[in-house]
This record gives structure tokens, sequence and C-alpha cells, in this order.
């Protein structure tokens, strides 16, 4: 094969790599000014509801209400081929090298006498065979504000990243549905979360991994075709 076309080659090859890697991962960034299919929970889908999408400090993000659901907002897939089902699946596949990440933003100043006494977040994921997980109660809530805190006026924000092992999600390889959910629990009429870069991805190590076995094929050419 000339050098031309061997490079031409590998060039595909690594882009098949990369639109693989890609394929596996989904982000909702709310930047489209839709709540990017986000529903009520266990319901049908998007149109179950809908959920605002605000500025904040220049970024778009989802507006979810503390209603007394629990389960407060989900995204739901089945073997459609979108981005987010190929992360489920894959994450479903390998819980310990793929994670689950978003942002949160939380002003308590707009709580007023609403605020209650306690708010809490975690997730959950649901998959076609029945099997059920969520990362709460007890040690596993990911945030958690006390009556001081949510009385304070101050706001509250950060990132939440953590494995589908460390949540101690199981889901069952084979499954061809699945939802991720986002948990609200808390006693405040007007306690608000403000959601945004939520994220399935795989662990960064492994995409490394792969540009770490790419480049001596790399390295083989150049050899080659000097």
């Amino acid at each position: 094969m000339r050098p031309i076309f061997r490079t031409a080659a590998l060039a595909a090859a690594l882009f098949g790599i990369s639109q693989a890697a890609s394929a596996q991962s989904v982000t909702f960034d709310f930047e489209d000014g839709t709540d990017q299919g986000f529903g009520h929970k266990f319901g049908s889908g998007d149109a179950s509801e809908t959920f605002p999408v605000v500025s904040i400090g220049g970024s778009l993000r989802m507006a979810v209400l503390r209603d007394g659901d629990f389960q407060e907002a989900e995204r739901i897939a089945g073997a459609d081929g979108s981005p987010f089902y190929l992360a489920m699946k894959a994450a479903a596949a390998d819980e310990a090298n793929y994670f689950i990440s978003y942002d949160y933003y939380i002003d308590t100043s707009a709580f007023g006498s609403g605020a209650g006494t306690f708010l809490q977040l975690g997730t959950y994921v649901n998959s076609g065979s029945g099997y059920y997980a969520q990362d709460f109660p007890g040690t596993g809530k990911d945030v958690e504000l006390s009556g001081t805190d949510l009385a304070s006026g101050n706001v509250f924000s950060g990132t939440i990243t953590e494995s589908f092992a460390a949540k101690g999600y199981d889901m069952p390889a084979a499954d061809t549905f699945f939802r991720l959910g986002l948990i609200i629990n808390g006693d405040g009429a007007n306690q608000v979360v403000h959601f945004d870069n939520i994220r399935v991805f795989p662990e960064p190590a492994s995409l490394a991994l792969v540009s770490l076995a790419v480049l001596p094929m790399l390295r083989r050419r150049r050899c080659r075709s000097a």
C-alpha cells in the first residue's frame, strides 16, 4: 500500500474510533433553550413534562421544582441509536468506568418563606428489565442542605461526578431501555434546583489508552514510508 493510502486508511480508522467514543458519551447542556428531552418521572418521555430553561451566569440551565415527586425529572431512551441510549448501554456494560456528572445551582435567596428545613439531591436509574437503583438515601446523597443553609440567602453550586459503580448501579447489560433521573428531596414549597451539563461518559483514562495504542501505529507507518 502506498504511504498516502496508508495515511488515509489510518485517518479513517482514527475517525471511526473517535466517532465511536463520542457516540458513547452524551451531554445535556440546554444551550438550545429546551429541556432536551427530560420529562416526568416514569412518564412517556419528553412530552410528559416541560422544564423551563433560564440563563444564569451566562449559561442556560434547566430549572426543576421540588414538587413532592422525589424522582423529579428523567431522560429515557429505547434502542433508538441516540447518543443517550448508546452511552447508557455502554455504561451498563462497564459501570466502573462510566460516570454520571452534573452541575447544580441553588439560589436560596429566591426561596423566601418556602425555603424549608432540608434539601437533598441524588440520581436514579431504571432499565427495561425492571431494574431500579438510586443514589439515595444515607451517605449516597449527592448534595444535602440544612435549614440554616436554606435560610442563608446564599447560592450553593458545584459539580457532582461519580461512576455508576460508585453509585451502586448495576444495570443489566442486555437491556435496551434506560432511564436516568434526578432526585430532589426536601420540604420547602419554593425549592428549585437548576441543572446544567448532565453527562454520561467513559473514564477519560480509557480514551487516553486508545490514543496510546494508536501512537505506535503512527510511528510504524512513518518508519515504513521513510
